[in-house]
């Protein structure tokens, strides 16, 4: 496979993503400051055997999802988009929320993300606490040099995703290898109020850890930047077990340390397990930096799947061509990062003049409600693709056929409908919103002589 994609004569995107570069972005866009937050909101909602089982679920469902994703963009030998796999499966408008819900929920989440990892960098620098100038201005600086960089090219970009990912980990290391010296079996009997205990409160439990996982589906979405095929299910699955079995351990341990009265009431928990474990008060800055590096490591990935999604929008015709724009010596999709800059500095303007926490839990919660959107759509465009397939149809073959993928839509199904009614309602206004693009799109197209 050569080193550009074909798409019909227009200057393709450069194939420049080998396979330690796409197990970065997917380990990259899925660990960010959500799992440093974790212990302490399982602990709110759950027990800590309910909460381990619904980060288990959580973890296996994300896998399925991520293989489903994988068999869809590879189907038949050729690297495709999730959104263009969707236009085959139902046609442009199933495809145009597919991408819009994807689009969104991406640059929703990079404000998300960078409020969080602030916020733990205030613990060097005070005067980043609260709604402050300084975090407003910091958090536009940090947004445009992630545009900036991968304007600058993908190869480039990605090179320091592999570096942000090793130094994201080498902190985990330390806490996996520290926090099983005070681990005390003890710890998982404590509950932080009565109202969770038992097992009915795993589905809510496993919404709140999937904020965690979200970003399984990088690499796929960048498939037309991968070097080769092969790389996109290696690289998925591999990125997405590391994870999961880094979550598995990271939720043991932090359950095992501390009861979990002290961790429902803590702002930093896993730097009060490491200052537990070791009795030096360094754990707090050392744990306070290594979120704010994580966090600001998944920004640069999230950016990459954000400016993907756009472009293939824009290439299909189903938003605006430019976003389809390449940089004619940097092959790099120049007008959709610029966009995605132009929001996400949008989204700080209106963190920094709102009340910040309300809003960091808002878009936190309707970014994992949008991407929901886009992985229930994609599950269901591989199951309608490999039905297609079904020599002699019947349900015993459909079943055989797309059981994976069936799993996958009833977690994806399940899990927006843990979101709660509210949450699910912003979902679908967000969903209407972009209804009027996609209709002025068409219409252009139509007056172009393009569509009939």
């Amino acid at each position: 496979m050569g080193d550009t994609l074909n798409t019909g004569g227009k200057q393709a995107l450069k194939r420049d993503i080998g396979l330690f570069s796409a197990i970065a972005i997917v380990v990259g866009s899925m660990i960010g400051s959500g799992i440093f937050m974790a212990p302490q909101g399982l602990a709110e909602y759950a027990n800590p055997t309910a909460g381990l089982i619904a980060m288990a679920l959580t973890g296996i469902g994300s896998l399925l999802l991520a293989l489903c994703f994988v068999k869809m963009s590879t189907m038949d030998g050729e690297l495709v988009s999730p959104i263009m796999a969707t236009q085959r499966a139902f046609g442009e408008l199933p495809a145009f929320f597919s991408g819009w819900a994807y689009w969104c929920g991406c640059w929703v989440a990079n404000g998300t993300i960078i409020l969080g990892g602030l916020n733990y960098l205030s613990y060097f620098f005070p005067s980043l606490q609260g709604n402050s100038l300084a975090k407003y201005t910091l958090s536009i600086a940090i947004i445009w040099f992630y545009t900036l960089l991968n304007i600058r090219g993908v190869k480039e970009s990605s090179r320091f995703n592999l570096v942000m990912t090793i130094v994201k980990l080498a902190p985990i290391a330390l806490i996996l290898i520290v926090a099983p010296m005070r681990f005390s079996s003890a710890n998982f009997a404590s509950v932080s109020s009565e109202d969770v205990v038992g097992m009915g409160v795993i589905p809510i439990a496993m919404t709140y850890t999937l904020w965690s996982f979200l970003g399984f589906e990088g690499i796929v979405v960048n498939a037309a930047e991968i070097k080769n095929i092969n790389m996109v299910k290696k690289g998925t699955v591999i990125g997405t077990c590391i994870v999961i079995v880094i979550y598995l351990l990271l939720t043991v341990f932090a359950a095992g340390n501390l009861p979990q009265t002290d961790l429902v009431a803590s702002e930093s928990p896993f730097a009060d397990i490491l200052q537990h474990s070791t009795g030096v008060y360094w754990a707090g800055g050392f744990i306070a930096l290594a979120v704010a590096l994580s966090a600001f490591g998944c920004i640069g990935a999230w950016i990459i799947s954000a400016a993907s999604a756009a472009y293939s929008l824009g290439e299909q015709g189903l938003m605006p061509q430019k976003l389809a724009t390449v940089h004619p010596k940097l092959r790099t999709p120049v007008t959709a990062l610029l966009v995605n800059g132009i929001l996400m500095t949008f989204i700080m303007l209106l963190a920094f003049f709102t009340q910040e926490g309300s809003v960091y839990n808002f878009f936190l919660m309707l970014s994992t409600l949008a991407l929901l959107v886009f992985y229930v759509l994609g599950a269901a465009a591989e199951i309608a693709l490999s039905g297609r397939g079904i020599k002699k149809f019947n349900v015993w073959n459909f079943i055989k056929c797309s059981f994976v993928s069936l799993i996958a839509f009833a977690y994806a199904v399940f899990t927006v409908y843990g979101s709660g009614a509210e949450y699910v309602m912003y979902g679908f206004m967000l969903l209407l919103i972009g209804i009027p693009i996609y209709t002025y799109v068409k219409l252009k197209r139509y007056h172009d002589g393009e569509i009939t």
